[in-house]
């Protein structure tokens, strides 16, 4: 059984001044020379486990994308604990479980500002490998390619095969991790599970990091992998 977590630090940063903005900044910079470098442009998001912060990073940096005029879309295929609707306060209605139960007639792509598009998970199914293993899933992400700059899939931690078969649809994995609190064995599991598939991985996100001992302020940092 999963429990739902509160997370009181889950926000979308909008302000452009200040410690975090310039970390994203950072980060989308960093991601952007990669993805160029490494001709890429679909990266799946996921944590070692559950509540790392994996959905606000990344919906935070797609956010920053956006604002630097790279049109971006979030496809949120965590079918299991969905929670990019929530950052973005749309409805969930439909969303990429319509599609891959070829459900047609529904626009499942909302626009939240300019340049950013948001598919969210739609009704939570009971079998979400199942659906994410169909080709359906693969064909609608290759024929978005030509649409944007940069497609981020949030996908359920790496410990749940639906990320195995998310991250094999994508061109490479961002892997978020909680500073203090995930452990040296759960990354390295992590890491191993992805190269044994022979599955990029562009590098990882430390979330929560604290930038003084005396300081309660959190960022952002991207290491390469």
């Amino acid at each position: 059984m999963v429990v739902r977590k509160k997370h009181s630090e889950r926000q979308l940063i909008t302000k452009e001044k200040g410690i975090i903005p310039e970390q994203l900044r950072n980060i989308r910079t960093s991601i952007q020379y990669l993805a160029e470098k490494r001709n890429m442009k679909v990266i799946m998001v996921t944590s070692c486990r559950q509540g790392e912060g994996k959905s606000t990073a990344i919906a935070n940096l797609a956010y920053f994308m956006a604002k630097n005029e790279k049109k971006v879309l979030i496809i949120d295929s965590d079918l299991r604990l969905p929670t990019i609707h929530e950052l973005f306060k749309l409805q969930n209605f439909s969303g990429l479980t319509d599609l891959l139960n070829e459900i047609e007639g529904k626009d499942i792509v909302q626009r939240v500002i300019e340049n950013l598009d948001i598919v969210t998970s739609g009704p939570l199914p009971y079998n979400p490998t199942e659906l994410l293993s169909k080709p359906i899933f693969q064909d609608f992400i290759d024929s978005s390619r030509n649409e944007y700059d940069f497609i981020f899939v949030d996908s359920t931690p790496s410990g749940l095969a639906d990320s195995s078969i998310i991250g094999n649809a994508c061109d490479s994995v961002l892997i978020v991790v909680e500073n203090e609190k995930t452990t040296k064995r759960q990354l390295k599991s992590c890491i191993d599970k992805y190269q044994m598939q022979n599955i990029d991985i562009m590098g990882i996100v430390r979330n929560k990091v604290r930038r003084r001992k005396h300081d309660s302020s959190y960022y952002y940092q991207y290491t390469r992998e």
